[in-house]
């Protein structure tokens, strides 16, 4: 698939993992703490104004409301906690968070602030006619306005797969991120698991 890529022996950063975190939902203190001992889709979110986090957010939560295999899901989020509190709790109530007011950990991931192409270039229009399809529409403009997302399918430290971002409408077929099949609860046996 178009964006993602299997990654060979690439890590998370050892000054992210151990980060001190806030948010909602979590489960410890520190970054890594937050990762649970499966695959987890780690997603950085642009500001909450953006058309784009709001379409990812809403697309993630179907996703994993509708598709039994899907990874647990962790966002990261270049706000305060309030804001991202505010706009979980209307978006996505049981979502688990990491605020990251500073974006370090947004550096710490590699994620860097776009270019115009990247962020109004003509690929993001037409990205953003999708993402009004879909019913969402922008909102108030937060921190870091330039900020470039990024997505991660990671196993503790491990990261497995990614999805580099042409621009910051580039949104990825979730569907097809390894180990994830869109198999409806109907079919699935419990007694059967993955490899």
């Amino acid at each position: 698939m178009e964006g993602f890529g299997l990654v060979e022996m690439d890590f998370l950063p050892k000054e992210l993992m151990q980060g001190p975190v806030q948010g909602r939902n979590l489960i410890g203190q520190t970054f890594e703490q937050n990762l649970p001992a499966k695959q987890t889709l780690l997603v950085f979110l642009r500001h909450f104004g953006c058309i784009f986090c709001r379409e990812c957010v809403s697309d993630l939560r179907d996703l994993a409301d509708s598709i039994p295999a899907f990874p647990p899901v962790l966002f990261v989020f270049p706000e305060e906690v309030r804001m991202g509190e505010e706009f979980f709790q209307r978006h996505w109530p049981e979502a688990s968070a990491i605020a990251d007011p500073r974006a370090g950990f947004f550096g710490l991931a590699g994620l860097e602030d776009g270019n115009f192409l990247e962020l109004a270039g003509p690929e993001v229009w037409g990205s953003a006619l999708r993402a009004v399809a879909k019913g969402n529409f922008y909102g108030v403009q937060g921190q870091h306005l330039l900020q470039m997302p990024g997505a991660f399918l990671v196993l503790k430290d491990r990261i497995l797969w990614k999805h580099k971002y042409r621009h910051i409408g580039d949104h990825p077929d979730w569907t097809k991120l390894p180990g994830c099949s869109p198999i409806s609860s109907e079919n699935l046996d419990p007694g059967i698991l993955p490899a």
